[in-house]
């Protein structure tokens, strides 16, 4: 039985995907599986999966999201270890080796996760140290605040396959938020361990796996805020930023209605908004630009 599953997400991926699978098989660590999971692709991606041949496990469904394909490759899983990796990144050769050994140097740990670096495109690398970089900024953003840390990207993970089962793996019903939405639910379940040497690099590109138009971005936003909501109800002050936070929600959401000449609708979320926030200058602002 393998330590490490890594499951690899796949929709319409045959500009990168060659290369992020190449980069597991150039890993110092070789106790692992491969699954990946053919998301409905319509482009070449199936086609090079079976270039692989029995090197890798996959698994084909119909088009349901990033978060449902990790998650049917999470279920078909027997690793004692999980490690996700996007389609158009890429894993540095030690990635694994450091990040199973620290996860059994850490034994109350639930998930190891590294810095990264960025890259564009062409895979020509843009920034070095990425993640460190962008923690300070990240940590004191609305968001930050709420869950307590910056951004922890999939693709830098390596999480007990035990305590993923246990908290539900992502929200297939999240788009955006899906990556918060774990993390403060593995967080509730031990500690995190973060490794500052590069384990990847993100690609940075404006084709990525997915790209859900605005109204089921505003959706996923409203859905994980209210289960934040609910998830912290005895903290007065998060209660305090997550209402601040519903009202920037429903400010954009109300905007967005406006302009795609849904007048009713969005007035109803503008004033949504104020009932989260009644201070909020440029909702009133947005209010009577859609009454004009």
């Amino acid at each position: 039985m393998p330590t490490v599953s890594v499951i690899i997400p796949v929709f319409n991926g045959a500009c990168y995907l060659r290369e992020a699978l190449d980069s597991v098989f150039f890993q110092t660590y070789h106790d692992y599986e491969i699954i990946c999971v053919d998301d409905g692709s319509t482009d070449g991606s199936p086609a090079i999966l079976g270039e692989y041949g029995e090197r890798v496990t996959i698994i084909r469904q119909t088009n349901a999201g990033q978060g449902a394909a990790r998650n049917a490759g999470a279920r078909l899983a027997v690793g004692v270890y999980v490690a996700f990796l996007d389609q158009d990144d890429r894993w540095y050769p030690h990635k694994l080796e450091r990040q199973v050994a620290a996860m059994r140097a850490n034994h109350d740990a639930v998930l190891v996760h590294c810095n990264s670096d960025r890259m564009d495109e062409a895979g020509n690398l843009l920034q070095v140290g990425a993640t460190l970089a962008e923690y300070p900024k990240a940590l004191e953003s609305p968001l930050g605040r709420l869950i307590g840390d910056g951004l922890i990207l999939p693709s830098a993970m390596l999480v007990r396959r035990d305590v993923l089962e246990n908290v539900g793996g992502f929200d297939p019903n999240l788009s955006g938020f899906e990556d918060f939405d774990l993390s403060v639910k593995l967080r509730m379940k031990g500690r995190f361990v973060f490794l500052e040497e590069s384990g990847m690099c993100r690609r940075v590109h404006s084709d990525g796996f997915s790209r859900s138009g605005g109204q089921v971005v505003v959706r996923s936003r409203e859905r994980f805020l209210l289960r934040m909501k609910g998830l912290y109800a005895g903290d007065r002050s998060k209660q305090t930023l997550i209402s601040a936070m519903l009202a920037e929600c429903y400010s954009d959401w109300g905007m967005h209605e406006a302009r795609a000449g849904n007048r009713k609708e969005g007035l109803r979320m503008l004033l949504r908004s104020l009932r989260h926030n009644p201070r909020k200058f440029r909702t009133y602002s947005r209010l009577l630009r859609s009454c004009l």
